[in-house]
């Protein structure tokens, strides 16, 4: 039985300005480093003896270090492990999308997934994406696997692998640990996003625009 630990990010400085990401953005907040020493512990306490892997993005880099530091240990980077592109989107609010694209917004908060007309990735494409990843990180010889990755690699990936309906699983917060066991081909989804790690204070339940898509 092999346990894939997804670590969502901490929140970062983009999430605090609501500000879409997708695989530009910046480092975490000031709260995304409390949310992210929090999550170290946790890992520390519970997998101490995890192997440690992140997206190559600056926020999950960051998040993943106060993990790396309590383990002693060294992180291995993926980049299948990004976020999904989000085109001439990123780096601006809603708003600011609005002025730019403003025949694909309304179709986009109607459930279609238009961003490649943006110059994004499909959702279709990032959940086939994050899958090999999930399945290449379950082969790497090691009980358990820590993965700090982002929101809509988490959620679209697990709606394919575990082969949900779209639009089962809730959003994903900042730090919130989702944990799936392996078993050959046999996948089960022990825990969705998680957050007992943070204090009251600490904790997000906003679902994010891109984990709300329709395939």
């Amino acid at each position: 039985m092999i346990r894939l630990v997804l670590v969502r990010h901490g929140e970062s400085a983009w999430n605090a300005e609501q500000r879409i990401q997708g695989q530009s953005g910046t480092g975490l907040s000031d709260r995304g480093k409390q949310q992210a020493e929090a999550v170290a512990h946790w890992v520390a306490d519970t997998h101490p003896d995890a192997l440690i892997v992140t997206s190559d993005l600056q926020r999950c880099v960051e998040t993943a270090a106060p993990i790396v530091a309590a383990l002693a240990c060294e992180a291995e980077h993926d980049v299948e492990l990004r976020e999904r592109r989000f085109g001439r989107w990123e780096g601006h609010t809603w708003a600011e999308i609005e002025e730019v694209d403003p025949d694909l917004v309304p179709r986009w908060r109607a459930g279609e997934d238009v961003i490649e007309l943006a110059g994004g990735e499909s959702g279709v494409a990032l959940a086939e994406r994050a899958v090999k990843a999930f399945h290449r990180l379950t082969e790497l010889g090691h009980d358990t696997v820590v993965a700090v990755t982002h929101g809509g690699t988490i959620w679209h990936g697990l709606h394919e692998l575990l082969g949900l309906p779209f639009g089962t699983l809730g959003g994903v917060g900042n730090t919130g640990v989702t944990e799936v066991l392996r078993s050959g081909d046999h996948w089960v989804l022990d825990t969705w996003n998680q957050q007992s790690h943070l204090p009251a204070a600490l904790r997000t339940s906003r679902r994010p625009a891109e984990q709300r898509r329709k395939r």
